[in-house]
């Protein structure tokens, strides 16, 4: 016999994952703490520097591209040209003045990402300008005048060599971005200045830890110092340069390996503290991983211990701490009340059945030895031409048959169900002749559907029994059909129900009924209703009960599958 595969306990589980899941991280950390100080010291690490520079300064050239379009807001928004054309017709200045102070107003006024912008036209560039400045960046008029007294000239001299391109102005740390507005013949019709915000652009150049100096070049000659001037002796010095649209942008940084490798210092008190912290932290850990999940499971196990044991029904009293636990901790509950119901269930229906075999012998010692005798009876019977008696014998042998179930078959299709039920109707008129009338409807497409076998014979006697009125005579109908995925039997008798009976047959007809304690042999219908609920469930089963008038019937629930046998 093959041994089963040793496994190892929970418990110990869960001090190699913790102590995993934290020594790796610790080891990790000391490694790439080590990797990272000697690589900071070679070449590879000036390469990688430089690769983060050129992230960065593309990051500034994606900014600068945003106001690069903004400015060809001018030429794409028709605005300022048909307002130029109008002005070309009629010379009337204000309403060119009121239309193109509108633009900027509503395009670059409240734009975070310029100080102020201003607009010259080309006819008249001393005269005819407008301005606008910015209150979200901070900026005031005092930057506008600073611009046309100061800056103003090399601006008009930069656009004069544009043409359709873009042009950068750097004059003492104020960057401006120079445009000029073609009317629809290409001819200048004005100049759009934007001045840059020049944090928005520029701040994540200067905010890099390890360099010491910053120097950015916008187009041919705009050269910004973003953190400081790089010494003219510097020996560590890397450089990037972008690709903007229609222009270039580039970099240079000096880096100072002090500031690099001083950050290391927190990494080694840090390291000391993962090391201090570790202890307790594991202790916790397995502190609540022990309460949380390795206790309840033993709880649980535990019980299933105490149900291999035969203690079925066991309850765990145990009141877990987590939500999940207690879920389990009630379904295993549930699960040992349910097995012990079904075991005592089971035995009781084998009691049952135990004791209705010994009745079954009480009653035939000798079955063969009774059909032996009922067939010499009925050859008596056909020699003495007596057909009536024959009849009968042969309907009671039938009946007879049916009650001893030599082929141990519990079910059988209605069609073989209803020749027992025609045998015994057949002693049945013979004993009560006109007195009685039977009338059966059962449609011909119910009878492949499997019944248990005799669950008729019962009722029909009890219908037969009660049917038969004062007067001496009754009627009983018998019907059939099929709903809600069931095979419905209707036995229906005028006898009435009083008060009693209905009592009587509540208490029969009761889940928890014991046929047992039961002294009156009137137990026919109880024992079909157990069997059907035994056999297809509580939703299946017998009812009994009044009609219209003094009419009562007894209806047969059996659930049947869409396949028939």
């Amino acid at each position: 016999m093959k041994k089963p595969k040793q496994t190892m306990s929970l418990r110990r589980q869960m001090v190699v994952i913790i102590l995993v899941c934290w020594l790796l991280p610790v080891l990790m950390a000391v490694f790439i703490m080590g990797w990272y100080l000697i690589s900071s010291l070679g070449q590879g690490a000036k390469q990688s520097l430089s690769e983060q520079f050129q992230v960065n300064l593309q990051m500034c050239a994606d900014r600068v591209d945003s106001a690069v379009e903004a400015s060809r807001l001018a030429s794409y928004d028709s605005s300022i040209k048909d307002a130029w054309e109008t002005y070309e017709l009629d010379g009337w200045y204000p309403a060119l003045y009121k239309e193109t102070q509108a633009f900027l107003n509503r395009q670059y006024g409240s734009d975070s990402r310029f100080q102020f912008s201003t607009f010259w036209f080309s006819e008249n560039p001393e005269e005819m300008t407008l301005a606008t400045s910015n209150g979200v960046s901070g900026s005031g008029y005092t930057e506008v005048r600073r611009f046309w007294s100061e800056d103003f000239e090399a601006a008009k001299t930069l656009a004069l060599n544009l043409d359709t391109a873009v042009g950068f102005l750097e004059r003492d740390g104020r960057v401006y971005l120079v445009r000029n507005l073609m009317d629809s013949d290409y001819r200048t019709m004005g100049v759009l200045v934007l001045a840059l915000n020049f944090p928005y652009y520029f701040e994540d150049m200067g905010t890099l830890p390890w360099v010491s100096s910053v120097e950015v070049t916008l187009g041919a000659d705009a050269a910004i110092a973003v953190l400081g001037e790089i010494p003219a002796d510097a020996r560590d010095v890397i450089q990037a340069v972008s690709d903007g649209n229609g222009y270039k942008i580039s970099a240079r940084a000096g880096l100072n390996y002090g500031v690099l490798l001083a950050p290391f210092t927190a990494y080694i008190y840090l390291f000391v503290g993962m090391l201090l912290l570790l202890l307790p932290m594991l202790l916790i850990t397995f502190q609540f991983f022990k309460q949380k999940v390795n206790e309840p499971v033993e709880k649980l196990m535990a019980g299933a211990a105490q149900i291999e044991q035969g203690k079925l029904g066991y309850q765990l009293s145990y009141q877990a701490n987590s939500r999940e636990f207690q879920y389990l901790t009630d379904s295993y509950n549930h699960m040992s009340g349910q097995l012990q119901h079904q075991f005592n269930r089971l035995y009781q229906e084998e009691l049952a059945l135990r004791d209705a075999h010994i009745k079954a012998l009480q009653a035939h010692i000798n079955p063969h030895f009774l059909n032996n005798t009922l067939e010499i009876i009925n050859w008596e019977a056909r020699m003495g031409e007596n057909t009536k008696v024959s009849r009968m014998i042969e309907s009671l042998s039938t009946v007879l048959d049916a009650a001893l179930d030599r082929n141990r078959k519990p079910e059988v299709r209605l069609a073989e169900e209803m020749t027992y039920v025609n045998a015994y109707l057949y002693i049945i008129t013979e004993r009560f002749g006109k007195r009685i009338n039977v009338s059966i409807d059962l449609p011909e497409a119910l009878m492949d559907f499997k019944v248990p076998r005799l669950i008729l014979q019962p009722v029909i006697e009890n219908a037969v029994e009660h049917g038969i009125g004062p007067s001496g005579h009754g009627t009983v109908s018998i019907r059939g059909y099929k709903a809600d995925g069931c095979l419905i039997l209707e036995i229906e008798n005028g006898g009435g129900l009083s008060a009693q009976d209905e009592a009587h047959i509540e208490r029969l007809l009761a889940a928890d009924y014991d046929a047992g304690r039961e002294t009156s042999g009137n137990i026919g219908i109880a024992n079909v209703n157990q069997r059907l609920r035994i056999l297809y469930g509580d939703g299946c089963g017998l009812s009994i009960f009044r009609s219209e008038g003094s009419q009562v019937i007894a209806r047969l629930r059996i659930s049947v599958s869409e396949e028939k046998d």
